[in-house]
């Protein structure tokens, strides 16, 4: 059974989402099939999740967009980076990256560290760099097929600014898709099993 990882690394640029003092912008999704989260992989894949900008850096939309098709017992894992930007005394305190399978109201969240000061308020914060990832997506997961849910938040102390900034695609947040297979060998157990009923059907 070949195991596939998938690895989701939020950058946040050019077209900010303001949020009074506070706001988050570029952000991007690194799809990639090692579990050992890499930027220059070479099977690194990744979209961008920004509702205020298209092609941002080359990346296509993760908003619609078909991840692949997975085989049971698979796994499948999330990271981030985005970066923010905070002026008039706010302070960002943190990020923080969900997700959720089929529009479910549960979700999971991987909280993101602070990275880097970039000057003039931007920060970078993340969870790829440290190679920190979501427990698996595809665990307990049947055949079928998925909606994979993703949205970002920024945390400020509240000083002229709201506590929480959102980037949840106006409410809908970012959806792609993907789907389970049956292993090999169990497709292949069924269809023999189909073949011996038949034959025993057999005038």
């Amino acid at each position: 059974m070949k195991k596939r990882h998938l690895a989701i690394a939020l950058f946040a640029s050019s077209a900010p989402m303001l949020h009074g003092a506070a706001f988050v912008y570029d952000e991007l999704i690194w799809v990639t099939e090692n579990s050992s989260f890499s930027f220059t992989d070479p099977t690194t894949v990744f979209y961008e999740i920004d509702s205020d900008s298209s092609g941002l850096f080359g990346a296509s939309e993760f908003q619609g967009a078909d991840l692949g098709s997975f085989t049971v017992g698979d796994e499948l894992y999330l990271t981030g980076e985005q970066k923010s930007d905070k002026d008039n005394s706010t302070d960002v305190i943190g990020h923080t990256l969900f997700w959720s399978l089929d529009g479910g109201s549960t979700f999971s969240t991987l909280g993101y560290g602070f990275q880097s000061d970039l000057g003039d308020g931007n920060q970078v914060w993340g969870a790829a760099n440290a190679g920190n990832l979501t427990s698996n997506i595809l665990d307990g997961l049947g055949a079928g097929s998925y909606t994979l849910s993703v949205w970002s938040t920024v945390t400020t102390d509240g000083v002229n600014s709201d506590t929480t900034i959102f980037n949840t695609n106006g409410g809908s947040n970012y959806n792609a898709t993907f789907s389970v297979v049956p292993e090999p060998s169990v497709a292949l157990l069924g269809a023999f099993g189909i073949l011996g009923i038949l034959r025993r059907r057999r005038p």
